[in-house]
């Protein structure tokens, strides 16, 4: 397997409140790295780290097998977009994007190429003589894409580039920068805290927490098979059991709570058991003595759009995603008497940290 193109190994670093512990993650080439984590983790710290912009206390980074520790910021051939974007106010957006190959000393026409294929790659051709000052976010969030572009680096740095606009504006753009990266293959390194929007771009997830990073995988291992109860609560799985896990008659059981819950596989001992809530199924009255079935009522009912959350309170809460017209024609509501269940194999179960 070819070595990967960004190499982070055992990293270290304070910088004010903000802390890196012992940090390691590789990015291959053409893939779409999320860092992901709350306000305060760590994630800028370590993009400025990779960036240059910070050095490392410990540890080391790599750029394409080169060492980067000492290496100047303008010398590791990376492209950053910063959360406020920088545009330089005093010039158009055509210079603006022209700006890194011209102190490169890029011939012109090759300038003017770039800008003019980046600009209709982007949809901005529109704009590159209007100055920076007058445009919208999403506007500007392209022109500075496109300036950290135009170098053709080796690695595209992303701080939270999407955490200035509105919903509307950062879910195009989402839509965008995906199709940017299919389109060019630039290997990139995107810092967020909103998981919508990681799970919009990303070919890899690494889970950043407290200045540690907690877990790397793909959205699907990730969302499906957290490796903590952090990452599980983070991801929004909601229902999270501690419990003991003993192996009965080929399948694992977890006792929590007074609840025997049944999923497939997992470790044995002091666990966490979760099952996703578009896992849990509601359902009127009992059913046939269903595995991982339980009774009670509906607690509360909030509406999302086309799903309906459904909080069951049956001795613990189990939180269920149901399709509006399912929920609609079942004639449940707050109050009414359920049941709720989930396969053994949509739960996962790993060992309490």
């Amino acid at each position: 397997m070819a070595q990967p193109i960004v190499q982070v190994r055992d990293v270290s670093l304070r910088l004010g409140d903000f802390a890196v512990h012992d940090a390691g993650m590789d990015i291959r080439e053409r893939e779409y790295f999320v860092l992901l984590g709350p306000t305060g983790a760590g994630k800028t710290v370590l993009l400025e780290c990779i960036a240059g912009l910070h050095q490392p206390e410990t540890g080391d980074i790599y750029v394409d097998g080169e060492r980067m520790n000492d290496t100047a910021p303008e010398a590791r051939g990376l492209g950053y977009l910063p959360q406020d974007y920088a545009l330089f106010p005093h010039l158009t957006v055509a210079q603006n994007i022209a700006f890194g190959m011209r102190i490169r000393k890029k011939p012109r026409g090759e300038i003017e190429r770039k800008v003019a294929e980046l600009a209709e790659l982007l949809g901005i051709t529109h704009l590159l003589h209007r100055s920076s000052v007058k445009l919208s976010g999403g506007e500007k969030q392209r022109s500075a894409l496109a300036r950290a572009l135009a170098i053709e680096p080796k690695v595209l740095l992303l701080d939270e580039p999407l955490s200035a606009l509105d919903e509307q504006t950062r879910e195009g753009l989402c839509v965008e920068l995906r199709r940017v990266h299919e389109q060019l293959g630039t290997t990139t390194l995107h810092v967020s805290h909103n998981f919508e929007e990681t799970m919009s771009v990303a070919d890899k997830i690494g889970i950043i927490h407290e200045g540690r990073i907690r877990q790397i995988g793909t959205p699907e291992e990730v969302f499906r098979r957290p490796n903590s109860e952090f990452v599980a609560r983070f991801v929004r799985t909601e229902n999270i059991f501690r419990g003991t896990a003993t192996s009965q008659r080929g399948r694992l059981v977890v006792r929590s709570g007074g609840m025997a819950l049944e999923a497939e596989s997992g470790p044995e001992g002091d666990v966490f058991l979760t099952v996703r809530p578009e896992n849990v199924t509601v359902a009127a009255a009992p059913g046939r003595q269903r595995v991982n079935e339980l009774a009670g009522r509906i607690a509360r009912v909030v509406d999302k759009g086309a799903l309906m959350r459904v909080d069951v309170a049956a001795g613990v809460t189990l939180v269920a995603l149901v399709g509006r017209r399912s929920f609609q024609n079942s004639g449940l509501k707050v109050g009414a008497e359920a049941a709720v269940s989930f396969d053994p194999a949509a739960a996962h179960v790993f060992a309490a940290q």
